[in-house]
């Protein structure tokens, strides 16, 4: 069982899109969240958006350290696991990824951009831990969301057969095979994240992790690595969002006369919190 793991988070700012496999769901107050360390990156200007898209590149591969090569160009150099690289602005269209350790290419792998979105480029083991290493593009969906709410997206990426997400205890993304990602709109919180096997509450193959999401965000989550190895972890990319209403106030004034001046508020500095 793996109950320690450290979790690599970035905070970007946006530039728009298709994951694999993407459902959408709507959830109260029993849902993701993470919190650590932040990376803010610019959006393309309008004009660019036009005619090119925005990619960020996701370094998935365990205990690996590589260099990140774009149509022949090195964007990265020694990127470990868990590292993002971007945003990139790219022309629409098709471009190459490739990806080396030292003088070996371990791959070549080709993809398409849109022009005026945003997607993330994951580089990761298969379901087999000694497959080859694969790319999978997801899209980011950056439309708006309400003020109080948080989009949350988790990409299963590691080297395991499909699986089973649990939120506070409760399945919530249930059998997602690696290449997937599903998504829940949800309350920011922190939530307690464990990853089994599907239909099963044991081994536990990740966490259980305490997990923030950020409100007016997209949060993305990939799973990346191999628990035989010791090697899972979960990479927390964030991006700011447009939104839609208020969010929920967390003060309200109660005066200083009336019931608030008999219950002793106004003295007391105290302030209903809804």
């Amino acid at each position: 069982m793996l109950n320690a793991v450290s979790i690599a988070k970035r905070t970007i700012s946006p530039p728009t899109s298709p994951g694999r496999v993407r459902r959408r769901l709507v959830a109260g107050a029993g849902c993701l969240a993470l919190g650590v360390a932040a990376v803010v990156a610019s959006a393309p200007t309008t004009a660019q958006a036009a005619v090119t898209g925005s990619v960020y590149l996701v370094q998935g591969l365990p205990s690996t350290t590589v260099d990140l090569l774009v149509d022949g160009t090195t964007v990265a150099t020694g990127s470990k696991a868990t590292g993002i690289v971007g945003p990139l602005t790219l022309a629409s269209g098709t471009h190459t990824l490739s990806v080396r350790t030292g003088s070996t290419t371990l791959l070549d792998s080709t993809f398409t951009i849109a022009a005026s979105t945003s997607s993330d480029i994951v580089v990761h083991r298969p379901a087999s831990p000694s497959g080859a290493p694969v790319v999978t593009v997801f899209a980011n969906d950056l439309s708006a969301i309400p003020a109080d709410k948080a989009l949350v997206v988790v990409a299963h990426t590691a080297a395991v057969p499909p699986a089973d997400i649990r939120v506070n205890g409760k399945v919530l993304f249930a059998n997602v095979a690696n290449g997937e990602s599903l998504s829940l709109v949800v309350p920011p919180a922190t939530y307690k994240v464990d990853i089994v096997p599907t239909g099963a509450t044991t081994p536990m193959i990740l966490g259980p992790l305490d997990l923030t999401v950020t409100a007016g965000a997209l949060n993305r989550v990939f799973a990346i690595g191999e628990p035989k190895s010791n090697t899972m972890n979960a990479i927390v990319q964030v991006l700011k969002l447009p939104t839609t209403g208020t969010a929920s106030p967390t003060t309200v004034n109660t005066g200083t006369g009336g019931l608030a001046a008999q219950l002793g508020l106004a003295h007391t500095g105290l302030a209903w919190r809804p």
